[in-house]
């Protein structure tokens, strides 16, 4: 077992609308239920999108450590109409990084939402585990471990789209598919990255992060994400939070975008800082 950051997304398109009335499913591969670990798990950030109104959106857990109580546990406003106006924003913070909450293992969160009949709901989080089941050797860096590693600084191109289903993971597409200027055998550390069109989930899973996925928000009020894995290092205390991959595992890596408009093409640059070698070793 070891440490890793899972980015699970849940939506629901064409809600039923009304008072808490809809559920919010998992998307794709990921799950709502947390991994059975005798360690330490927390929700340490949350974004979300309604697509065409306003929403409310309740999280709850078993456990009333974790989310209180089974009433409507911890609840978030949704304001999809600002900055930019309906099918432009993307994405809102929902939890900021000073507010999160226990996970424990074994259980499972209910997300539910109030809105209007027909809006297309979207919402992702990261879990951050302190020891997960199956991720032995996964590949995170403090800020302080990337920035005494660079060797040099790149940004890699990504044409990966969103679904033409509002809320589900677009088609994977490899990390080297359209920009293959990684250098073989070298070490990286993915920091964020710049979008032409916000969405509201930029997401890879790959073999360095133990097949787990690993994400973040591109929205209009996000769209200063270039440092999101360093930036999110920094504030939980310098954790090993910035993702490292072998350039040799680019083609294994996939690019999945999530939003809650369909077919929406970001046109992703991530950046990346070249290192002399693998983080901890």
């Amino acid at each position: 077992m070891g440490y890793a950051v899972v980015c699970v997304t849940a939506a629901k398109a064409n809600t039923t609308g009304g008072t808490f009335a809809d559920s919010l499913s998992a998307q794709g591969s990921d799950s709502l239920s947390i991994a059975v670990t005798n360690g330490k798990v927390e929700c340490i950030n949350m974004w979300g999108i309604d697509s065409d109104s306003v929403a409310e959106l309740e999280v709850i857990s078993t456990r009333p450590e974790s989310t209180h109580d089974q009433l409507h546990g911890i609840r978030f406003e949704i304001a999809s109409l600002l900055p930019g106006g309906a099918a432009a924003v993307a994405g809102h913070n929902l939890l900021g990084d000073q507010g999160g909450f226990a996970c424990y293992g074994g259980d499972t969160l209910a997300l539910t939402v109030t809105s209007t009949a027909a809006d297309d709901v979207v919402v992702s989080y990261q879990l951050a585990y302190d020891d997960l089941p199956g991720a032995d050797g996964a590949s995170y860096a403090t800020w302080d471990q990337v920035k005494a590693l660079r060797k040099s600084t790149v940004g890699i191109n990504s044409q990966a789209q969103a679904s033409g289903t509002p809320g589900a993971y677009g088609t994977a597409r490899a990390l080297n598919a359209d920009d293959a200027r990684l250098h073989a055998g070298s070490w990286y550390a993915l920091l964020g990255w710049t979008v032409q069109t916000a969405v509201t989930s930029v997401t890879l899973t790959g073999p360095d992060w133990s097949g787990q996925r690993i994400g973040g928000p591109a929205g209009v009020e996000t769209l200063d994400h270039t440092s999101w894995f360093a930036d999110q290092s920094v504030r939980h205390g310098n954790k090993p939070l910035v993702p490292c991959f072998q350039a040799l595992n680019a083609g294994s890596i996939n690019v999945q975008v999530v939003d809650g408009e369909a077919s929406t093409t970001p046109k992703i640059d991530f950046l990346l800082y070249e290192l002399t070698n693998r983080p901890g070793f």
